[in-house]
This record gives C-alpha cells, structure tokens and sequence, in this order.
C-alpha cells in the first residue's frame, strides 16, 4: 500500500499548526432549525474567512479511532481492508507515515493532547510511530475542570495554548467533553436558551449536546483570537462522528453521518467552500500552511 505521506517535505514556515479533532462535532442547525443560530457564532466567522465544508467520515456515533487514523494517515478506511475497523490493533503497530511525521522530518515538534488514558484503543503504544514526539494524556491534568463526566474543551485549551510558546509545533488534540452517553447528563433551565423555539419533548439529549456544543464553540474561538494575536498560524478543526442520539435522528428522520470542519489561517482570509472524505482533509492543512505536499 502506498504511503501518502511518504515523501519528505523542506519547511517553508514555523509558525504552529494546530488541529482539534473535537467529540461529536456537527453543526446541529443542519438537523432541528430551532436551534439558536449564535451556538456556531466561532466557527461560522472562521468558516467566512477560510475553507470549509462538510466530512465525510467513516463511522456514526463512536469508533472515534478510524476516523482519527484516516486523517492523521491520509489513508482512505477501504483501503485498510479489515483494518478500518479497528487501524490500531494491527496496522499501525508498525510505523506509519502521517501528517505527524511529515511535519517532524520539517522541524516540528510534534505533540497530541488528549483528555483521557492514553492507553485507550492503544494509543500509547501506536502514537509514537505515527510521528509524535509527546502525548500529554489525562495523567497530566492536574485536578482539571469537567464538563460533565470529562475534562472540560476549557482545560484542553490551555494545554494547547502552553505548548504554542514552545517553538515550532504541531499539536493534535482529541478532545473528550462532548462524548456521551449524553442521557447520562440532565438538562437545566439555562440550557433553553440554546434555541429559538422550544425543542420538543424527548430531545433532552439534543439540548445536552448543545451545551457541550457551545463550550466547543468557545474553545474554537479562543485558539483563533490566540493565533490571530500571535499573527500567524494555522488551525484545524473537524467532528470525528455525529453524536449518539438516536431517538432525536428517529424524531427528525436525520440520517446524514458527515460530520464538519474548518480549515483556517491567521492574518489570511482565503473563504472557500469544499465537501471533503476525512482522509482529504490533512492536505488541506499542509496547503494552508504553504506545506503543499499531494497525497501519493
């Protein structure tokens, strides 16, 4: 199988690339129009001045890890054959090039943040050969803030934030707020004010979701006003799957599994729309960082 990621790149440019693989990523205004239009209002200024669009991805609701090996690779899932079920079991307990690795061999440090044991789906043993120098896990989070069961989108925030003062850096975050089940949570009074209309009854799980959904928001904006501040670089942002609400999607008769994203460059509007596969996407990145380097 060829590598899309084979060929070796010179660096153009240091300044950092960021990329935020967010739990249960989607514009929820795409499925129930009550929801209140400013739950987006980060990602819609930064979809207005760069590339986005909607990802196909290769999983609904869970199976977090094919589509983060998808993107990290470049690699479609069908090419994996019995692998894309589970890349992390076999295929990638040998080294594989990915977006990581390119970036290290044109000196980037590379780094992947993640709010939860590292050694879950083996991340630990196979993040290393996928071209990460660090992997900051749940162990490095001193007594974090949560979000309901997880560590809050906030805490990850300012992890991602310290590690930008460190020189050239890629930073990969997985975040873990907005993972459910979300039935475990329950709905407070405040939540309403989410949307334009009252949702109806059943949708508790929705309203629990938007909650988590506006914190993701707020994180997006506070990594681009810190990118924009620093007048450089460039940032990422994509669902790895819809959320698991299988009683709203049965209510709204929704069955689209793309998830969205946005791809964006600080002090460079280039507004551009494009519906990607997942594994399209790091190119995408590297085009943004003027690191241009086409899959093989």
């Amino acid at each position: 199988m060829s590598a899309p990621f084979a060929a070796a790149i010179t660096r153009a440019s240091s300044f950092p690339i960021v990329v935020v693989q967010s739990e249960s990523f989607v514009d929820a205004r795409r499925f129930f129009s009550g929801i209140h239009e400013n739950v987006l209002a980060s990602f819609d200024a930064l979809s207005r001045s760069g590339l986005a669009g909607r990802l196909a991805v290769p999983v609904w609701g869970a199976y977090t890890m094919r589509t983060e090996f998808a993107f990290l690779s470049g690699i479609a899932p069908q090419r994996l054959g019995v692998h894309r079920f589970n890349p992390y079991r076999r295929f990638a307990r040998r080294p594989v090039a990915t977006l990581a690795s390119l970036l290290r061999s044109a000196g980037y440090r590379t780094v992947c943040i993640h709010p939860y044991p590292a050694s879950f789906f083996a991340r630990d043993r196979v993040f290393p050969g996928l071209g990460f120098d660090e992997f900051i896990d749940l162990a490095s989070f001193a007594q974090p803030r949560r979000a309901g069961p997880y560590v809050a989108d906030a805490e990850v925030t300012g992890r991602i934030l310290a590690e930008l003062e460190k020189g050239p850096v890629f930073v990969f975050a997985i975040t873990m707020e907005n993972h459910g089940p979300l039935h475990l949570e329950t709905v407070a009074p405040e939540d309403l004010r989410l949307y334009r209309e009252q949702p109806p009854t059943g949708f508790e799980d929705l309203t629990v979701y938007l909650r988590h959904l506006g914190n993701a928001d707020a994180m997006l904006g506070e990594l681009a006003g810190a990118l924009e501040r620093r007048g450089e670089g460039v940032l990422c942002w994509y669902g790895d799957h819809v959320p698991s609400m299988p009683g709203v999607y049965a209510a709204l008769g929704f069955d689209d599994p793309r998830t969205d994203y946005c791809v964006w460059r600080a002090g460079q509007a280039s507004p551009a729309r494009a519906d990607l596969e997942v594994e399209q996407l790091p190119f995408r990145v590297l085009e943004a960082a003027g690191l241009a380097a086409a899959p093989g």
